[in-house]
């Protein structure tokens, strides 16, 4: 490769070589392209004995499929060769197992403080699929698991989980293994005609919340059971989510005669994706305050395992007439043993988040103040105005206010 002048001022790289003696040269204005072909003709010097006529039709066909792949990816056949070399090997495929750890540890480097969804999303798709090679997914197949997946109830549940997984494999993507070459988890592009998965659609049903008799219904059933009803309380009356209520403990809640409150901090309050957290001081009414004492008094439980709560809440939900179950994790059949767990409110069975609805609902219609509610909450106003605003009558609000704790359960 050498470099002239055309005459005019302008310099053009020039590369010559030999083929069967006769020299050949091309000239470039662009440097980049002739250091391309130079490369090529320098290639091809190293292997002579590599020549499209020595190959075989099926050798010319598997060339012509690679040279296809890489100007699918942007890139030189001899790059993706290379890139191929660096990850282990031509053709190395990735495992689910492999992929999964490689992501989880990923967002644990990254400093990602919300993992479990995504770390859930990855377990749960490897104890289905076992360790398959990522490149070979079939959309179908991801879509039928995703549809009859009896855990995944709600059709924002199915959704989040398809996203998680979508989010993994570009994750796999960007980092140059063996996934495919089409992501099998992502939805239709309709402006493109992509092929995916459509997502399933949220009917938008209105909350559910307990009714008035439901409540004490609900309270008679907690008071019974030192492990739930100091959540149960927390939740209903005061404004914790579940998750927060699991984690905060007795030293959290200030029942001070003069002013009682519950602090909500940084690391017991819900994180959001921007970095931000819902924590919070709680103010607590004479009313709310008496509630907690007889919570307190009657033996609840703080902190408590989530997972022990929501067993002695509603029982073990695992658990259907049968001491075990099987299940199918990568075409091997297991057994585990499964506990009956008579549940200790069967009034909430099955009834997600209801807590939380009925309180929010109950406060914003009693009291007519979105910001006071979204504040004790831990929610955005939006949320509380399209989703509890005027759910209910007032006058029926503020007969929940009304509901005291029995004299028998403030003495313990």
């Amino acid at each position: 490769m050498y470099q002239v002048d055309n005459g005019h001022g302008v310099t053009l790289h020039c590369v010559s070589w030999y083929i069967e003696g006769k020299r050949k040269k091309k000239h470039f204005a662009s440097l980049t392209q002739a250091k391309q072909k130079f490369n090529e003709v320098k290639l091809a010097e190293e292997n002579q004995t590599l020549n499209w006529e020595s190959l075989s039709e099926a050798e010319q066909i598997e060339l012509l499929q690679a040279a296809k792949l890489a100007k699918g990816l942007n890139v030189t056949l001899a790059d993706a060769v290379r890139g191929a070399i660096k990850q282990g090997g031509p053709g190395k495929p990735t495992g689910a197992k492999e992929a999964g750890s490689k992501y989880v540890a990923h967002l644990k480097a990254i400093g990602v403080k919300q993992i479990n969804k995504p770390r859930a999303a990855v377990n749960q798709f490897y104890d289905h699929f076992g360790d398959i090679e990522m490149d070979t997914l079939d959309r179908t197949a991801i879509q039928e698991w995703v549809a009859s997946n009896k855990a995944w109830k709600a059709p924002r549940t199915k959704n989040g989980k398809l996203n998680e997984l979508a989010t993994w494999w570009r994750f796999l993507k960007r980092e140059g293994l063996e996934v495919g070459h089409t992501n099998p988890f992502a939805s239709p592009t309709p402006d493109a005609n992509t092929k995916g998965i459509v997502r399933h659609k949220d009917l938008n049903k209105r909350v559910d919340i307990l009714t008035l008799e439901e409540v004490e219904k609900v309270l008679e059933e907690a008071f019974t059971c030192p492990t739930v009803v100091a959540v149960i309380v927390l939740c209903l009356f005061c404004g914790v989510r579940i998750e927060e209520a699991c984690q905060l403990s007795w030293a959290d809640i200030d029942l001070d005669e003069e002013d009682p409150t519950i602090d909500v901090g940084p690391e017991v309050a819900k994180s959001f994706k921007n970095g931000a957290t819902s924590e919070r001081y709680i103010h607590l009414t004479p009313n709310q305050a008496q509630w907690v004492k007889a919570a307190k008094a009657a033996g609840g439980v703080l902190p408590v395992s989530l997972n022990l709560y929501q067993k002695a809440k509603t029982g073990n939900r695992y658990y259907e007439g049968h001491t075990y179950r099987r299940t199918d994790r990568g075409g091997k059949l297991s057994k585990r043993n499964i506990k009956e767990v008579p549940g200790a409110v069967p009034t909430l069975k099955g009834r997600q988040n209801v807590l939380r609805h009925s309180f929010c609902s109950y406060h914003v219609c009693a009291f007519e103040d979105i910001g006071k509610t979204s504040h004790v909450a831990g929610n955005s106003p939006g949320i509380i105005k399209r989703n509890y605003f005027e759910r209910i009558k007032r006058k029926v609000a503020l007969k929940f206010w009304e509901i005291k704790p029995p004299m028998s359960h403030l003495k313990g």
